[in-house]
This record gives structure tokens, C-alpha cells and sequence, in this order.
């Protein structure tokens, strides 16, 4: 299943764009942009920028840590030096200070930017009430450029813009606490004053500087390093439950705007789409120009599908553009969710003007699984095999379900490839067949001496079979959760067995010795030939439901199945049909020999307790919560 999947967004000549499996964006202008992905290592190109300290817990530790170097000197001050009855109201200071900072300290992963707001203006009050408190000592200067460092501090935690403030504010009143105080001297004054007001330039020109580099000098959004600084901020900084979606759009037909009418009409035009986007998109959102006529934006709380559904009501207010939208994964870095982006820019783009694109990212990692399975995001439904004679069920077909904490719902034909590609299929495919072992053995404990008893089947991945121990595992967990082997089947598609790994055929050899049942499912999909179908020791053949489909339209003879069957009587080999719908075709496969199936003629895939009364015909008990409950086991 491809990472990306092209959306139609109903412009003309369709939208249906084949997807890209690759990770990387294919070399066209869409690839232009770095993604910066590389690290410098620790200690090499360090430069102090405005906002360099971005996440909570290094915030907490810079400003705790600053607030107790301040306030322990202090306390030591003004329990040591009797120079007049303000030493209480230091002491006291001092003694608040370093209870703050040691608060900040333990509660460092809580600051958040309103609370360094607050903490900022606690810690540059309490300089100020230092200057004023020793009014006129000689250590009042030092208090008075302290504020300079509170500034500072101010500038390493806050965007630039907003760090402006506390220049403009504390130096003043910095230099206005000195100049007010009884028996100020003018040249210390002067001298104070000229230090903190130059120390305050400096600090200005310097977020000045900063925030022009992140700034696009032609449309005033941000640029491509501001883009990244606070992707990365926006990141680190939103509860991990709310989505974070990234839309990355090329303008259409740009050059020729720039070919026709010269570059002074194409930097209007980007300057004009610029103002438009900005007053259509959400506040909370983050826009960006790349380069040239590519943009990026941020759209925090939004999902992929509510993105598709902003831009499309874009497109009739901003000149035509192409877009590639991906949403925030976990775990994922900023360079990594905008490379993603990319990969579908580059999709939309290959369909022609007005494309749009969703990637649905790397969601299916080894560790999102585990914690997905952990946290009960998954569950296995069973579809009953039926006898079509009888209508009694023979076995059932555990079918695994993912409903994901952010996307939703998932299709096992979206989330399995990509579990086979991460490789977080092998933790998955042994959670399924563990928990299918445990509620077979259950379901058959429960019936009465003689009954025919009901197995279950799973199904295994090629990625799976490769696995040395695959086949002692699953007769492993048969044994330990009182399961008999017949009982359990095994099923893999044609492609699966075709791999080109000894591996898959010892697996399925020991399997089938030790009296599992094995089963080719999806019969005449996958690349297969007679001869190894004649080298391989199968049990079952299950008929794909696009060959059941015919049965009863325009082909009503329906070659292909009426041939599978023929040809899975020669090779004695049991038959069952899937996706079954209407008695029609029940009929004609029983006509034939065939008289097992699965399809929703008989029942859909069911939760476990309602497969058990409906089909096994017992009433579930408590017992059941330990066979059905993912972190059960």
C-alpha cells in the first residue's frame, strides 16, 4: 500500500494520481527545497538566536537555574550586610526568588509560554525592587544590570517580536529607579544608564536582525528557516492528541506570469496571493514562502481532511495551485513531516494544474504498534466459514481492526503494508494469532462432549513466514492455551507463498506436519503457476470474491471459479469460497462441489462475543473479557 494517496478533487480531467511508495521526493522542483534533516553536531556552529530554547523542560531548567543564581547571592547578601532595614524586604525577595526557581525546576515540562511570561515578569520585578530597596549603595548598579540579564534571558525563551518588550520596558525603569533615588549621583547615574540603554540596543538591533532573517523580505511571512524554527517549536509545544497538519502548495503556471508580464508582476502577484491566503487561513495557522512560488502553512488542530476541505474553498478565492498535505505523526521531526509533504506535492503535481495529494504517513511504526496494541486501539472481528449445506460453521477467520487515536478507523488494507514495511507486522501478526488461539480454545472448552468443534484461521505475512521460530511459535501458543493444532489454520496468500525464501517453505512444512491446516487465500490474485502449486503442501484453496462476483452477472458461467473448483477437487484439496452475497451463488457453488464460504449472505466479520452465541451457539461468560481484552495477555 503506497505511503500516499492522491485525492480527486472533482477539477477536470480527474484527480486519480498513481501513488509514490518511496520516502523521498522525486527529483523535479518540488525536490529543491532542503529539508535540513542534517544535524551540525553538539558543539559545532553554536550561535545564540532569539527563541533558541524552545521546549518546556530546557526553558524550565534555564530559567529556574538563573532565578536561584540570583536569589541565593542575595539571601547571602542580606543576611550577612546590615546596612539599613530594606535587608528584610532583600531576604524576603531572595527567599521568594529561589522558592520560584526551584519550583520552575521540579515543574520544568509545565512551562509553557504564558508561564514564562509570568515568571519573566516576576524575575524582572524582583531586580527592580533591588534597586530601589538599596537605594544608592554601590551594589544598586549591579542589581541594575542584572536587568540587562533578565532581557537576555527573556530573548533565549521568547519569539523575537514578543522579547522586544522586555527591553523597552525594564531598562527604562531600570535607569528611572536609579535617577529617583535620594542622594543619586549624576555620573553614576550617567554611567548606569548609558550601560542599560546600550545593553538594550544591542539586544533590539539584535532581535531586529533575527527577526528579518526569518522573515521573506518580499511578502513579510516567514521564510524558509523561520518556517522550519517554528514547525519545530509548534511541534514540541501542542499536546501530542491534537493533529498537526502540514500543507506545502506550488502556484500553477507561475513562470509564465514571470515570462510574460516580467518578474515585477510575478513578485505582485506573489505578494497579492500571499495577502489573500492570510486572510482566508485559520489564526492559529503558520504560513510560510519556501522559495520562489512555493509556500507552506500550519494548520495546528486540523486534520488532513479538514485541510482538503479549507484549501478547496481557497481555491476560488487565490490563483490556481497545486497542494501536497500531510498530518503530524508521532514521534516524527519537523524535516521528516515537511519531506512527507513534499512526496505529495510531488504526487499532485504529476497529475497537472489544480492536483491535491494527502500523505498518509509512517503511522504504522514498530513502536506505535506495540503501543497502539497496548492501549487497546486494536481488535480482532471473526467471519464465520460456513457449511452452505448445513448452515453450520466449521471454523472462522479472525480479522484484525485498527481504530486509531487520531486518524480513526483504519482499512487492514491500508494500515498491514504498511506494518509489513516498518516491520511492526511481526508484533502485530503475533498479538492476532495469540489472541485467536486463546478464543478458539475457549469457544471449543465450552462444548459439550461430541460437538464438532470450531477453528479459526489467521493470516500470516510473507514478512512473518520468513521468521525461523514462525512455525514453533504458533504451535507454541496452541499447546499453552489448550488448543488443538487441527483447529488452528494458517493462511497466506499466492504471492506470499511464491517469496523467494526457504524459510516460507519450512515454516509451512512444519507447520502442516504438526497438523495445522494451511490455506492459500485469494486464489487466482497473486503470481502463482500450476507447478508450484503442485510443490507445495496446501490444504485449503479459498476462491477470491472478485471470482464469486460473477456468479449470476452478464459471465454467468463464471469460468475462473468454476475452474479453481475443478481444479482444487484434482489436487484434493478442500474449497472455500469468499464473499459469498446471495443465495444465487450459494447455489451454483454447491452445484459444483463447493460448500464451504464465507461472505455476508451468512455474516459479516462480528465481535467475538456475538460470533460465539450466534455461531458456536453458547452464551459468553466472563471468561470471555480474557480471550477478547488486548492487554490481556
Amino acid at each position: 500500500m503506497p505511503a500516499s494517496s492522491p485525492v480527486d478533487d472533482g477539477s477536470p480531467g480527474g484527480r486519480q494520481v498513481p501513488s509514490v511508495s518511496t520516502g523521498t521526493p522525486q527529483p523535479d522542483d518540488v525536490s529543491r527545497t532542503p529539508t535540513h534533516s542534517r544535524r551540525p553536531g553538539r558543539g559545532r556552529d553554536f550561535s545564540f538566536r532569539p527563541g533558541m530554547f524552545n521546549s518546556a523542560s530546557s526553558v524550565g531548567i534555564l530559567l529556574g537555574s538563573a532565578m536561584l543564581a540570583f536569589g541565593i547571592p542575595l539571601l547571602v547578601y542580606a543576611l550577612n550586610f546590615e546596612h539599613h532595614p530594606a535587608d528584610v524586604t532583600l531576604g524576603s525577595l531572595a527567599l521568594a526568588l529561589i522558592c520560584s526557581g526551584a519550583g520552575v525546576l521540579v515543574w520544568r515540562r509545565q512551562v509553557t509560554v504564558p508561564v514564562r511570561h509570568l515568571v519573566l515578569c516576576w524575575f524582572g520585578a524582583g531586580t527592580l525592587i533591588c534597586v530601589w530597596a538599596t537605594s544608592g549603595d554601590a551594589i544598586t548598579h549591579t542589581f541594575a544590570a542584572t536587568v540587562s540579564a533578565v532581557v537576555l534571558l527573556a530573548f533565549a525563551i521568547i519569539p523575537s517580536r514578543i522579547a522586544l518588550w522586555y527591553p523597552a520596558v525594564l531598562i527604562p525603569a531600570a535607569v528611572l529607579s536609579l535617577a529617583l533615588q535620594p542622594g543619586a549621583k549624576l555620573d553614576n547615574v550617567a554611567m548606569s544608564a548609558l550601560l542599560a540603554l546600550g545593553t538594550g540596543a544591542g539586544l533590539t538591533w539584535f532581535a531586529r536582525s533575527a527577526i528579518t532573517a526569518d522573515t521573506d523580505w518580499l511578502t513579510g511571512v516567514l521564510n524558509f528557516a523561520g518556517f522550519e524554527r517554528a514547525t519545530s517549536v509548534l511541534l514540541r509545544d501542542t499536546h501530542p492528541g491534537i493533529p498537526i497538519t502540514l500543507c506545502r502548495i506550488d502556484l500553477d503556471g507561475f513562470a509564465l506570469v514571470n515570462e510574460r508580464h516580467g518578474h515585477e508582476a510575478g513578485d505582485q502577484a506573489l505578494v497579492e496571493f500571499t495577502a489573500q491566503l492570510r486572510k482566508r487561513l485559520p489564526t492559529s495557522a503558520v504560513l510560510g514562502r519556501i522559495e520562489g512560488d512555493a509556500f507552506a502553512f500550519l494548520l495546528p488542530g486540523r486534520s488532513s481532511s479538514q485541510a482538503q476541505t479549507l484549501l478547496a474553498g481557497l481555491r476560488s478565492a487565490v490563483m490556481g495551485f497545486s497542494t501536497g498535505i500531510a498530518t503530524h505523526d508521532a514521534d516524527e521531526s519537523a524535516s521528516e513531516l515537511f519531506g512527507r509533504a513534499g512526496v505529495a506535492l510531488y504526487d499532485a503535481k504529476r497529475v497537472g494544474f489544480g492536483g491535491m495529494s494527502i500523505h498518509d504517513g509512517y503511522y504504522a511504526s514498530i513502536s506505535a504498534v506495540r503501543q497502539g496494541i497496548m492501549n487497546g486501539e486494536f481488535h480482532i472481528l471473526y467471519q464465520p466459514c460456513v457449511d452452505m449445506r448445513s448452515g453450520r460453521a466449521v471454523g472462522a477467520e479472525a480479522l484484525v481492526r485498527w481504530n486509531h487515536p487520531t486518524r480513526g478507523p483504519i482499512s487492514p488494507v491500508e494500515f498491514i503494508p504498511l506494518c509489513e514495511a516498518s516491520g511492526s507486522i511481526h508484533a502485530l501478526g503475533h498479538w492476532v494469532l495469540e489472541q485467536a488461539v486463546s478464543a478458539a480454545a475457549h469457544w471449543n472448552a465450552a462444548q459439550p462432549p461430541g460437538y464438532e468443534p470450531v477453528g479459526v484461521a489467521v493470516n500470516a505475512s510473507a514478512r512473518e513466514l520468513m521468521t525461523p521460530d514462525y512455525a514453533d511459535r504458533a504451535v507454541a501458543l496452541c499447546q499453552a492455551a489448550g488448543l488443538s493444532v487441527a483447529n488452528l489454520g494458517i493462511e497466506a496468500t499466492e504471492t506470499d507463498f511464491g517469496t523467494a525464501s526457504d524459510n516460507v517453505m519450512v515454516n509451512t512444512e512444519k507447520l502442516r506436519a504438526a497438523g495445522v491446516v494451511i490455506s492459500m487465500d485469494d486464489f487466482g490474485t497473486g503470481f502463482s503457476s500450476l507447478e508450484r502449486l503442485t510443490r507445495m503442501r496446501l490444504d485449503i484453496m479459498k476462491i477470491d470474491r472478485a471470482f464469486i462476483g460473477t456468479i449470476g452477472s452478464a459471465t454467468a458461467d463464471a469460468p475462473i471459479a468454476d475452474l479453481a473448483i475443478r481444479l482444487g477437487t484434482a489436487m484434493s484439496l478442500g474449497i472455500i469460497a469468499e464473499g459469498v452475497e446471495t443465495r444465487e451463488q450459494a447455489d451454483w457453488l454447491i452445484a459444483r462441489g463447493c460448500f464451504l464460504a464465507q461472505g455476508y449472505l451468512y455474516a459479516r466479520p462480528l465481535p467475538l462475543d456475538d460470533f460465539v452465541r450466534d455461531w458456536v451457539n453458547i452464551e459468553p461468560d466472563s471468561t470471555w473479557w480474557f480471550a477478547s481484552n488486548p492487554r490481556s495477555l
